[in-house]
């Protein structure tokens, strides 16, 4: 059963031992967890390697915006389209977060970036994005490494680093399990 399907978990086999054979494996739980675990070991898909991230205190700051699932915010009855701008610095998880009202821009990102810059009064040496069409020229579903003249140039100016997520890795992501409170 598990050649066929390794991602079976014990108790669906240990489930299924006692409805085929009943009485006949009273006790077995904690051996079959055992011999489960050890077959995966072996036999298993191999597991995603990754590393642990430590971040140097000043190095990166992370910008995304994001939106609010599930909630909608009206005034004066009309929905009010909007993202929320969060940064968040790598080494002390500190964050910022900004009601950008439309969508993403570059005004929207700057503005944002320079913010939190004066919130946390100072500017790291990295600034990491995912491709973000405001920092980015993303062509076609084809990611460029051609900065736009204005990020270049925002970054530039702070003396930053540009950086971004690779594409569909999750684990590179500006989230944290930190609590935000906007």
């Amino acid at each position: 059963m598990l050649r066929r399907d390794p991602r079976l978990k014990p108790m669906t086999l240990y489930e299924y031992l006692q409805d085929k054979y009943p009485g006949q494996y009273p006790q077995v739980l904690r051996t079959l967890q055992r011999r489960v675990r050890t077959w995966k070991a072996l036999h298993g898909p191999s597991p995603e390697v990754m590393f642990e991230l430590r971040h140097e205190p000043g190095v990166q700051g992370f910008s995304d915006f994001t939106e609010l699932k599930g909630i909608t915010i009206t005034i004066a009855g009309k929905p009010f389209e909007h993202l929320i701008y969060h940064y968040r610095l790598g080494y002390s998880g500190w964050r910022y977060a900004q009601i950008i009202q439309g969508g993403e821009s570059f005004v929207a990102l700057s503005e944002g970036l320079q913010n939190a810059f004066e919130a946390c009064g100072g500017v790291p040496k990295q600034h990491r994005t995912d491709s973000l069409s405001a920092a980015y020229r993303n062509m076609g579903g084809r990611r460029s490494k051609n900065l736009t003249r204005l990020y270049d140039e925002l970054c530039d100016h702070y003396r930053l680093e540009p950086t971004r997520n690779n594409k569909g890795i999750a684990h590179e992501t500006v989230q944290s399990s930190l609590p935000m409170v906007i």
